[in-house]
């Protein structure tokens, strides 16, 4: 049976639903805040809709609408929070706190409040129970952002490797086809962020189903601004009230930049650390380096594995129907495209496994070539550091000479801000040899009272 949008949708000559969820203005006078969760998916226009969030803060406000976090990356750290868990071998101590953070920030807002980040979509059920027992006060509202499996797949894989992973991807995708798929680290990742049916399955468990927005991809050659205009539609926001002109996409690398970073990340191994790896490697070689430059190649699904990838798009869609959410868009849009053929464009399109060894070198000048430009330009910020120039060895003595005054001064204030009974009762003691026995049975009767108490209270 084909995929169709939802019944209870009213969707214009572009598909887009044009049925009113909302206001821009927020909550109506006496009713409940509403909390639009958009949890996903990665690699769907995450980064440009969250930067269209963030760069319009003041404006939602003005509206009535809080894009709460002290910083863009709050909504990151607050899933990381939520779901206790980082990356691999690493942590991040930022993260402790941070859903509280945002949930009272939430909390002590009047009105609607939007929060984004992809990282929400693994969630378990028992996250997810906390998440919304976090957030009774209000009305949450789930989004999910989705695009079709030909595009995904593709994207999600160099996204990995951006991660450093060093799977390839005929292994990636054969992974994703089978059967004991959980058995498999990228299978897993895959289907925990990308796949609408369960991750809305987990995050709309007991939501009514009108309150679950799916939000589908326009087709490659759509406005650019459509996908913000069916947020808009699932928020109740006017598109036209923002401005879009300080967005920021995040653009996936082309065969050859993900080839080579595949290999580097080979040659790494686990020699360098996450924090590193992600400020050196990730986003500046990966992000700024390697994705801006004008790729001869595109990673594209092969298509061998378009019917199949065609299979379970169909059965998505109809899961999505069956269910009855809102969905903004259409859910044809989910179905793979075919894959180009034997061109794209002018250059011939390789097997996303088959090196372009001439691309790759190409790639390589510029990596290092960047990344030597980058250590000079550390080496010289650190030179203009005052005491630079003197040797590591008086360095370090000038370091223990300052933490042995620094750990002097604090001792001093910490002695001088005591409370003034505790150092009474200290200086009594010194003087006076029968204060200071007072002072010792004094503590004596009320610890064995404590333990007493701790005794009766096991019984």
């Amino acid at each position: 049976m084909a995929p169709s949008t939802s019944g209870s949708a009213a969707h214009g000559a572009d598909g887009t639903d044009t049925t009113p969820h909302g206001t821009a203005d927020g909550a109506a006078p006496g009713a409940r805040p509403r909390i639009f969760l958009h949890v996903g998916a990665a690699k769907s226009g995450t980064t440009f809709l969250q930067h269209v969030l963030w760069h319009n803060r003041d404006r939602l406000r003005e509206r009535g609408v809080l894009y709460p976090g002290q910083d863009i990356a709050a909504h990151v750290r607050a899933a990381f929070d939520l779901r206790r868990t980082f990356f691999s071998g690493a942590s991040d101590p930022r993260n402790r706190g941070a859903w509280r953070a945002l949930v009272e920030e939430a909390r002590d807002w009047p009105g609607d409040v939007i929060v984004s980040q992809e990282l929400f979509a693994p969630a378990r059920p028992a996250y997810i129970r906390q998440a919304m027992a976090d957030l009774d006060f209000a009305d949450v509202h789930v989004i999910f952002t989705v695009r079709d499996l030909g595009r995904q797949i593709p994207a999600h894989w160099q996204e990995d490797v951006k991660n450093r992973f060093t799977t390839p991807f005929t292994e990636f995708v054969a992974a994703l086809r089978r059967q004991n798929w959980r058995t498999f680290e990228s299978a897993r990742l895959f289907w925990g962020l990308q796949d609408p049916v369960a991750v809305l399955g987990r995050w709309g468990a007991d939501l009514p189903p009108e309150r679950v927005h799916v939000v589908t991809l326009p087709r490659p050659g759509a406005p650019r601004d459509l996908l913000w205009q069916r947020f808009c539609t699932a928020t109740g926001l006017v598109p036209d009230d923002y401005d879009l002109s300080t967005t920021f996409a995040n653009p996936s690398l082309g065969l050859p930049e993900t080839q080579f970073l595949l290999r580097l990340n080979e040659a790494l191994d686990d020699r360098v650390g996450w924090h590193a790896y992600n400020d050196d490697v990730k986003l500046f070689l990966a992000q700024r380096v390697l994705a801006a430059r004008p790729s001869p190649v595109r990673i594209e699904l092969p298509a061998e594995h378009v019917p199949w990838a065609t299979e379970r798009a169909v059965e998505m869609a109809e899961d999505l129907r069956a269910a009855g959410y809102h969905v903004v868009g259409d859910l044809y849009e989910l179905m793979p495209m075919a894959a180009s053929g034997p061109v794209v464009g002018k250059v011939p399109a390789h097997p996303p496994d088959e090196p372009c060894w001439a691309e790759m070198a190409d790639v390589g000048v510029d990596a290092i070539s960047t990344l030597l430009r980058r250590v000079l330009e550390t080496e010289e910020r650190a030179g203009t550091v005052p005491g630079a120039g003197a040797p590591v060895r008086d360095q370090i003595d000038l370091l223990r000479r300052d933490s042995a005054d620094l750990a002097e001064t604090t001792g001093r204030l910490a002695h001088d801000a005591a409370p003034l009974v505790e150092r009474a009762v200290r200086n009594a003691g010194e003087r006076y040899p029968a204060a200071r026995r007072l002072h010792g049975a004094y503590r004596r009767f009320w610890s064995g009272e404590r333990r007493s108490d701790a005794e009766m209270g096991t019984r």
